[in-house]
């Protein structure tokens, strides 16, 4: 039997340097979210994730989304949006500098009475 010639066995060099930096960015962050003790030195982490889930999205909607004009539209507000999102992240990371890295710090008093009335076995109504 004659074997079959297909043109996604060779891949291209893009394809395959695409798809080495895919695997790179998705393991990357959290090594160096370990490493860095400051807060604000976690943006090279941050870019890579939100990298990551761009190129995740694309991904998804090259495979499930037929309709050029839907797709692009859908691309367009999603970056708009990812755009939204890194603003926000990038802003509270340079507003909290100086801030303690626990969560405990700075959750709600309220919910930090109910936490610890549960921890002692009162009971609470959230």
């Amino acid at each position: 039997m004659k074997e079959r010639i297909s043109g996604l066995r060779n891949e291209s060099s893009k394809t395959k340097r695409t798809g080495l930096f895919k695997r790179i960015t998705a393991a990357f962050p959290l090594p160096l979210i370990i490493i860095y003790k400051k807060v604000s030195s976690t943006s090279l982490p941050n870019l890579s994730v939100f990298w990551h889930i761009n190129e995740g999205i694309e991904e998804i909607m090259a495979d499930h989304v037929h309709q050029e004009m839907t797709r692009n539209w859908i691309l367009v507000s999603f970056r708009l949006f990812l755009l939204i999102v890194i603003k926000d992240v990038f802003l509270s990371l340079v507003s909290f500098p100086n801030k303690s890295k626990n969560l405990m710090d700075r959750t709600h008093p309220w919910l930090l009475r109910n936490i610890s009335a549960l921890r002692c076995g009162r009971n609470v109504q959230f």
